[in-house]
């Protein structure tokens, strides 16, 4: 019995001894933007922390590379700018306890191309300037200004160009960078942001007088959080707010925004970006609490990272405050939550990616295809190797096999471009055929009705159908008379199974429609579509439509019963039937290009229909031209008011349908 108990505590010893399992994942996720699909998808490690370096920091506010890959961290706290090498070991530290070089609570930092190092002296009130190696080469103050003397000279940021320009942000201002030159000299403000004018402001400005308006809280342009420059000399501001509209401007020499103000995605909490080489932009976000990589015209690409104020996990940030790219790609992210560098590494993947983008962009898509061939054997489920290899099978004139690709990826223009290729081969082949084609239909077309008439006076139906074949009949006379057919109807009863089989014969064409129009007007994974959806989002408003109508039309003393609103509203939907058919057709064989004929037919039917709706509520009702518009303009807000209930009533019924489904699941655990 002993050796048994010693057996069982042994073995149970021995189990407890196991280390649990470990994973080596990382604390966030890499998520890729669909920009076809407008969703965000997520995929393998993008990019991958590396090491957090800690060399004496206290709070590192701004951090740049320079050319030879020397990384520059400003550490507000300490007064300090510490140099390290590509490796993140300190090379030296640029301080002075006291004399001109000594600095006091510094926030930025530039390494020009000369080697000189500019620091926005914060506390000092000045722009100090070492030489390479360290040494203190001098100082720019306040610039002697007319223009500046009622404002501090607090600089926090700031880039130098290749003539020597400085373009200094100032701490909380709206006017924009201030420029000066070698000499110290003002050259004026740059790149300011525009004030956002809301609607109130407008109302404000046609409302008060000038006394008025000079006691409102004037509306100013967001300050400048940071700003960085490229190779190319193009100067990059970032401002926070505004859910991310104009949260990165791409400025040239004349101030002139290359991103005309765009809202970029996870950005209202921006505090930094930095341009690689290839011009390509990493922003850091401080909301988000992640880096976000954006491609040359501001679209965003990919999203990783994870901000935890109390985070002590390694590429985890605190406090994020500034990110910089080396020419290895390598992001160094300045932490001052943790008084930490960050260094991430680009994944195999991520550079297969990121350099077939790159070609792609610059339209070598021959060259690219290697590396898409990579990243589909790494993801098949990553969109953007399907458009950038249909792209590649458009060059090579594949098109059948870049039709595939560009409809798996969503791209619609891509899609177009192949399908005009392959339809124009078949024109080429086949048009004698197509020809033909045409002719036999339009022989039918005319003489199909002919013939039926024919058959029909030699046979007639019986009399019992006189009645519904003269309401199908009445449908689309309506449609070409709308006041004559809608009179005839008001005078005779429509049969309540015939107004069911037109609505029946409306909800098909929809549901054909939905399934059967051209991708390139539909361009929806059919697998994941919500019919029931799609049809009560199409029924709905026909049907508060009537309601409505019917309510508001016989408090106005319209002459129109419930019967007669059902079957005038049934009957304006002739076009709707009328118009799909061709339309359904020429989705499926016209390309972008010729969209606008597309276009132009679904405008003809919806204004041919409301119309229709309009012409009926006059004659049903029997009101006058101007009594229909003010009837039909308060029926429309009829409608609005019912979906309006409606939503509030689905959404108490939702609420109290989870209380009791709660109530229940707790009183089932205690049972």
């Amino acid at each position: 019995m002993k050796r048994l108990l010693v057996f069982l505590l042994l073995a149970v010893i021995t189990v407890l001894a196991v280390p649990s399992e470990a994973y080596a994942r990382l604390p966030y996720v890499t998520t890729y933007f669909d920009k076809n699909q407008g969703t965000w998808t997520r995929i393998q490690d993008f990019y991958k922390p590396v090491n957090a370096f800690n060399d004496g920091f206290d709070e590192p506010v701004d951090i740049q590379i320079d050319a030879s890959d020397k990384v520059y961290v400003v550490d507000k706290g300490s007064d300090s700018v510490f140099v390290l090498d590509d490796d993140g070991k300190l090379i030296t530290t640029i301080y002075a306890k006291d004399g001109p070089g000594s600095l006091d609570a510094p926030e930025g930092v530039f390494v020009a191309s000369d080697g000189k190092i500019y620091v926005a002296d914060t506390g000092n009130g000045r722009i100090a300037v070492f030489k390479s190696d360290g040494t203190f080469l001098q100082a720019y103050a306040k610039p002697d200004s007319p223009l500046l003397a009622s404002d501090p000279f607090i600089p926090t940021k700031l880039v130098v160009d290749r003539r020597g320009v400085m373009y200094v942000n100032m701490k909380a201002s709206y006017q924009g960078l201030i420029r000066i030159n070698p000499k110290g000299q003002f050259m004026g403000y740059f790149g300011a942001n525009k004030a956002h004018q809301s609607f109130m402001n407008w109302i404000k400005k046609l409302v008060l007088n000038k006394e008025q308006l000079k006691k409102e809280t004037p509306s100013l342009p967001k300050p400048i959080a940071n700003v960085s420059i490229d190779a190319d000399g193009f100067i990059y501001t970032t401002s926070g707010g505004d859910f991310g509209k104009a949260a990165i401007r791409k400025l040239n020499a004349g101030g002139v925004d290359a991103f005309n103000g765009r809202e970029f995605q996870h950005s209202h909490g921006i505090v930094d970006v930095a341009i690689d080489g290839n011009g390509f932009m990493y922003n850091i976000d401080q909301d988000f609490g992640g880096i976000n990589v954006f491609d040359r015209n501001g679209d965003v690409l990919f999203d990783f990272g994870m901000t935890n104020v109390n985070t002590q996990q390694f590429g985890v940030f605190g406090f994020p405050t500034s990110i910089a790219i080396d020419s290895k790609n390598n992001i160094w992210v300045a932490d001052s939550g943790t008084s930490t560098v960050h260094k991430f590494r680009r994944t195999d993947f991520g550079n297969d990616v990121m350099q077939a983008l790159v070609m792609y962009a610059d339209g070598r898509y021959e060259d690219s295809k290697p590396y898409w061939d990579r990243v589909f054997e790494r993801n098949e489920m990553f969109t953007g190797t399907y458009q950038g290899l249909g792209q590649v099978y458009l060059e090579e004139g594949d098109n059948a096999k870049a039709l595939d690709y560009m409809k798996e990826s969503f791209d619609t223009k891509g899609y177009s471009e192949a399908f005009w290729e392959i339809r124009l081969d078949w024109l080429q082949h086949h048009f004698l055929a197509l020809l033909i084609g045409i002719v036999i239909i339009a022989v039918i077309l005319t003489y199909l009705p002919r013939t039926v008439r024919r058959l029909l006076k030699r046979k007639p139906l019986p009399k019992s159908f006189d009645r519904p074949l003269a309401d199908i009949r009445n449908f689309f006379y309506t449609m070409f008379h709308p006041y004559e057919g809608f009179y005839q109807m008001k005078e005779a009863r429509v049969a309540p199974w015939i107004i069911i089989i037109l609505l029946v014969a409306v909800v098909a064409m929809k549901v054909i429609a939905t399934y059967y129009t051209g991708f390139l007007f539909h361009p929806v994974d059919l697998s994941e579509l919500d019919l029931y959806k799609d049809l009560g989002l199409f029924v709905a408003p026909w049907v508060t439509w009537v309601i409505a109508n019917y309510l508001v039309c016989s408090v106005k003393d319209g002459e129109g019963k419930f019967r007669e609103v059902i079957q005038g509203s049934t009957y304006a939907l002739a076009p709707y039937l009328a118009f799909s058919i061709p339309i359904l057709i020429l989705s499926n064989i016209l390309s972008l290009n010729e969209s606008v004929l597309i276009h132009s037919l679904s405008s003809v039917m919806m204004l041919w229909m409301l119309s229709m709706f309009f012409v009926m509520t006059q004659v049903i009702h029997n009101f006058e031209f101007v009594q229909t518009i003010k009837n039909s303009l308060i029926t429309v807000f009829a409608i609005s008011i019912i979906w309006l209930f409606g939503f509030i009533i689905f959404g108490l019924s939702t609420n109290l349908y989870d209380f009791f489904y709660q109530l229940y699941k707790e009183v089932s655990m205690y049972r």
